[in-house]
């Protein structure tokens, strides 16, 4: 047993079945949302955008949280013909249980993403629907990239360009095509531009919208409750960490406070901008829950691991 605690600074959406997974191992888990989700800001472009899906080429909800938004809006099945691309683990998994979610005599569209199998594979093998997340549905898979890696958005351009002919004029290869990007206000444009350059008709649409925690005496127990943990933190985004630096101005407490504490970060991004903020130990882990357990598994039982306190 680990006997740790998790501070998990996700929205409360999308931690569900956490608590369960983390005690059996003797992690207890601390809800502390840094930041809260809310629809897009404007409505009818966002619900005009889920229209065009049948017409639509390509479209990539860019995070979990992105897919949920998307998938929950839909009147119909997903539209066979328009292939979805996920940047990162957790989207791959997000969208797999949506479409899993669908009608069994919906057909599946192309899922397209940077993946572990090894190089050359090409597109995978029809599966049977049901069993685990149709690992086996049909895609385009390349070697993975190092956990967190920057170059997620390249390795998934490169993937495209694996699933998709180029078209008859070698300059713009997806010239004609139509691109939807699915995201929660402002983000990378790499892909965006990467597609434009290439000719696709491209539209960025807010799937939904990212709320700051206000703060409250609820809020502020919170803050005491983690700061006083000795447990490790678990960031999902940079906002929530900008979100986290504005609660302890608002708190009157100043970046010291941070310097004993530990955090888990899903992209080098994101511990960055945790170590700019002042935490005194960052670690690199993947975004799948199991795998953050385990990161915490090798944290916790490497020799000398010692737990932080907040100082008085």
């Amino acid at each position: 047993m680990l006997n740790t605690t998790l501070i998990s600074t996700r929205a409360s959406s999308q931690a569900g079945g956490a608590h369960e997974l983390l005690a059996t191992a003797g992690v207890q888990m601390l809800d502390f949302p840094l930041q809260h989700i809310g629809p897009p800001g404007d409505l009818p472009r966002f619900h005009a955008a889920l229209a065009a899906l049948p017409q639509t080429d390509l479209a990539i909800p860019v995070s979990p949280t992105a897919v949920a938004a998307v998938f929950a809006a839909l009147r119909e099945p997903w539209p066979a013909r328009c292939a979805i691309g996920v940047v990162g683990e957790g989207s791959l998994r997000a969208v797999r249980r949506a479409l899993t979610a669908q009608p069994d005599d919906a057909p599946w569209p192309r899922l397209i993403a940077p993946g572990s199998a090894p190089p050359g594979q090409g597109f995978a093998q029809p599966a049977p629907r049901g069993g685990q997340e149709n690992l086996g549905r049909p895609g385009v898979f390349l070697r993975g990239d190092e956990p967190g890696g920057e170059s997620d958005s390249e390795a998934l351009w490169s993937a495209l360009q694996l699933a998709f002919a180029p078209g008859p004029v070698a300059s713009f290869p997806w010239a004609g095509r139509h691109a939807l990007i699915f995201r929660g206000g402002p983000g990378r444009d790499l892909l965006p531009r990467k597609l434009e350059a290439a000719g696709a008709k491209v539209k960025v649409i807010e799937a939904y919208s990212r709320l700051a925690p206000e703060y409250n005496a609820q809020t502020a127990a919170l803050l005491q409750s983690a700061l006083g943990s000795g447990g490790w933190w678990l960031f999902s985004s940079t906002e929530a960490v900008h979100n986290l630096e504005r609660l302890l101005e608002l708190a009157g407490l100043n970046a010291d406070v941070l310097h004993p504490q530990r955090a888990l970060a899903i992209h080098p991004r994101i511990a960055s901008a945790l170590r700019e903020a002042g935490f005194g130990r960052v670690e690199l882990t993947r975004a799948p829950l199991e795998e953050v357990l385990s990161t915490l598994q090798r944290l916790v039982c490497a020799p000398g691991a010692s737990t932080p306190r907040m100082p008085a």
